[in-house]
Protein backbone atom coordinates (compact mmCIF):
# COMPACT_ATOMS: atom_id res chain seq x y z
CA UNK A 1 0.00 0.00 0.00
CA UNK A 2 1.31 3.54 -1.30
CA UNK A 3 2.06 5.70 2.27
CA UNK A 4 0.75 9.45 2.04
CA UNK A 5 3.79 10.86 1.25
CA UNK A 6 3.91 8.56 -1.81
CA UNK A 7 0.68 9.07 -3.04
CA UNK A 8 1.70 12.87 -2.47
CA UNK A 9 4.83 12.14 -4.36
CA UNK A 10 2.63 10.73 -7.42
CA UNK A 11 0.35 13.21 -7.26
CA UNK A 12 3.38 15.99 -7.79
CA UNK A 13 4.78 13.76 -10.51
CA UNK A 14 1.82 13.62 -12.40
CA UNK A 15 0.95 17.26 -11.97
CA UNK A 16 4.30 18.26 -13.37
CA UNK A 17 4.62 15.91 -16.38
CA UNK A 18 0.62 17.40 -17.27
CA UNK A 19 2.37 20.79 -17.24
CA UNK A 20 4.62 19.96 -19.68
CA UNK A 21 1.83 18.39 -22.10
CA UNK A 22 1.83 15.12 -21.06
CA UNK A 23 -1.74 13.42 -20.62
CA UNK A 24 -0.25 10.90 -18.20
CA UNK A 25 -2.71 9.74 -15.99
CA UNK A 26 -1.86 7.31 -13.24
CA UNK A 27 -4.21 4.54 -11.70
CA UNK A 28 -3.13 2.35 -8.95
CA UNK A 29 -5.90 -0.34 -6.84
CA UNK A 30 -4.46 -2.59 -4.36
CA UNK A 31 -6.24 -4.04 -1.33
CA UNK A 32 -9.74 -2.15 -2.00
CA UNK A 33 -7.95 1.54 -2.30
CA UNK A 34 -8.37 2.57 -5.75
CA UNK A 35 -6.35 5.82 -6.83
CA UNK A 36 -6.78 7.19 -10.52
CA UNK A 37 -4.29 10.53 -10.70
CA UNK A 38 -4.81 12.66 -13.78
CA UNK A 39 -7.23 12.01 -16.58
CA UNK A 40 -9.41 13.87 -18.88
CA UNK A 41 -8.64 17.76 -18.72
CA UNK A 42 -11.66 18.49 -19.86
CA UNK A 43 -12.25 21.50 -21.84
CA UNK A 44 -13.26 22.09 -25.47
CA UNK A 45 -9.62 20.79 -26.28
CA UNK A 46 -10.26 17.93 -24.96
CA UNK A 47 -11.60 14.75 -26.90
CA UNK A 48 -14.97 13.26 -25.63
CA UNK A 49 -14.44 10.12 -23.27
CA UNK A 50 -16.05 6.63 -24.68
CA UNK A 51 -19.78 5.96 -22.74
CA UNK A 52 -18.60 3.38 -19.73
CA UNK A 53 -20.02 0.39 -21.04
CA UNK A 54 -18.09 0.65 -23.87
CA UNK A 55 -14.88 1.57 -22.29
CA UNK A 56 -11.70 -0.21 -21.09
CA UNK A 57 -9.91 1.51 -18.87
CA UNK A 58 -6.25 1.06 -20.32
CA UNK A 59 -3.60 2.36 -17.57
CA UNK A 60 -0.18 3.73 -17.54
CA UNK A 61 2.03 1.79 -15.56
CA UNK A 62 4.73 3.82 -14.31
CA UNK A 63 6.54 4.49 -10.91
CA UNK A 64 5.99 7.74 -8.81
CA UNK A 65 8.95 7.07 -6.30
CA UNK A 66 11.27 3.97 -6.20
CA UNK A 67 9.80 2.44 -3.02
CA UNK A 68 6.51 2.59 -5.12
CA UNK A 69 4.72 -0.72 -6.16
CA UNK A 70 4.10 -0.99 -9.91
CA UNK A 71 0.81 0.04 -10.89
CA UNK A 72 -1.61 -2.90 -12.55
CA UNK A 73 -3.83 -2.88 -15.52
CA UNK A 74 -7.29 -2.51 -14.65
CA UNK A 75 -10.45 -2.99 -16.48
CA UNK A 76 -14.10 -1.08 -15.91
CA UNK A 77 -16.84 -2.72 -15.21
CA UNK A 78 -19.99 -2.47 -17.22
CA UNK A 79 -22.52 -0.27 -16.55
CA UNK A 80 -26.00 -0.34 -16.86
CA UNK A 81 -27.41 1.52 -20.37
CA UNK A 82 -28.21 4.89 -20.34
CA UNK A 83 -30.09 6.91 -23.42
CA UNK A 84 -27.72 9.67 -24.30
CA UNK A 85 -23.94 10.32 -23.55
CA UNK A 86 -23.27 9.73 -19.86
CA UNK A 87 -20.41 11.84 -18.03
CA UNK A 88 -18.69 9.55 -16.19
CA UNK A 89 -16.71 10.82 -12.66
CA UNK A 90 -12.72 10.82 -13.52
CA UNK A 91 -12.02 10.15 -9.84
CA UNK A 92 -13.32 8.29 -6.83
CA UNK A 93 -14.61 10.60 -4.34
CA UNK A 94 -17.35 12.56 -2.98
CA UNK A 95 -19.94 14.01 -5.32
CA UNK A 96 -21.53 17.27 -4.68
CA UNK A 97 -24.04 19.10 -7.14
CA UNK A 98 -23.27 22.47 -5.65
CA UNK A 99 -20.16 24.37 -4.85
CA UNK A 100 -21.67 24.92 -1.14
CA UNK A 101 -24.27 23.54 1.33
CA UNK A 102 -26.45 26.49 0.57
CA UNK A 103 -25.87 27.46 -2.80
CA UNK A 104 -28.07 25.90 -6.13
CA UNK A 105 -26.52 23.26 -8.01
CA UNK A 106 -24.49 23.53 -11.14
CA UNK A 107 -27.17 21.92 -13.40
CA UNK A 108 -30.48 20.53 -13.25
CA UNK A 109 -32.37 18.02 -14.83
CA UNK A 110 -33.84 19.82 -18.21
CA UNK A 111 -31.20 22.13 -17.86
CA UNK A 112 -28.59 23.00 -20.62
CA UNK A 113 -25.12 22.94 -20.29
CA UNK A 114 -22.14 23.76 -22.84
CA UNK A 115 -18.78 21.97 -22.98
CA UNK A 116 -16.32 22.73 -20.85
CA UNK A 117 -19.21 23.94 -18.38
CA UNK A 118 -19.05 23.31 -14.81
CA UNK A 119 -21.35 20.68 -13.68
CA UNK A 120 -20.53 19.41 -10.18
CA UNK A 121 -17.65 19.23 -7.41
CA UNK A 122 -15.79 15.49 -6.86
CA UNK A 123 -14.20 15.81 -3.28
CA UNK A 124 -11.14 13.58 -3.27
CA UNK A 125 -8.99 13.66 -0.60
CA UNK A 126 -10.43 17.16 0.71
CA UNK A 127 -9.77 18.45 -2.77
CA UNK A 128 -12.71 19.69 -4.54
CA UNK A 129 -12.40 19.17 -8.16
CA UNK A 130 -14.39 20.84 -10.44
CA UNK A 131 -16.44 18.19 -12.97
CA UNK A 132 -16.76 19.72 -16.80
CA UNK A 133 -19.00 18.58 -19.19
CA UNK A 134 -17.79 16.89 -21.90
CA UNK A 135 -20.30 17.42 -24.86
CA UNK A 136 -23.25 20.25 -24.84
CA UNK A 137 -26.65 19.46 -24.51
CA UNK A 138 -30.05 18.82 -21.73
CA UNK A 139 -29.05 17.29 -18.63
CA UNK A 140 -31.55 14.17 -18.93
CA UNK A 141 -30.49 12.72 -15.42
CA UNK A 142 -28.56 13.21 -12.73
CA UNK A 143 -27.36 9.35 -11.32
CA UNK A 144 -26.35 10.24 -7.89
CA UNK A 145 -27.41 12.14 -4.82
CA UNK A 146 -26.14 14.79 -3.56
CA UNK A 147 -23.04 13.56 -1.36
CA UNK A 148 -23.00 10.37 -2.43
CA UNK A 149 -19.64 8.45 -2.64
CA UNK A 150 -18.67 7.75 -6.81
CA UNK A 151 -16.33 5.63 -8.16
CA UNK A 152 -13.89 6.24 -11.22
CA UNK A 153 -15.96 5.59 -14.06
CA UNK A 154 -19.43 5.89 -12.45
CA UNK A 155 -22.31 7.89 -14.51
CA UNK A 156 -22.95 11.72 -13.23
CA UNK A 157 -24.83 12.66 -15.32
CA UNK A 158 -26.96 11.77 -18.98
CA UNK A 159 -26.53 14.27 -21.05
CA UNK A 160 -29.12 14.64 -24.62
CA UNK A 161 -26.95 16.13 -27.44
Amino acid sequence: MLSNEEIQALIRFVAEERRGGSDLSVEYQVDGLYLRVGGDRGGAAAPPRPAPAAAVATQVATQATASSPALEDVSTAEEPAFDGHVLTSPIVGTFYAAPSPDSPPYVEVGGRVEQGQVVCIVEAMKLMNEIEADVSGTVSSVVPENGDPVEFGAPLFVIQT
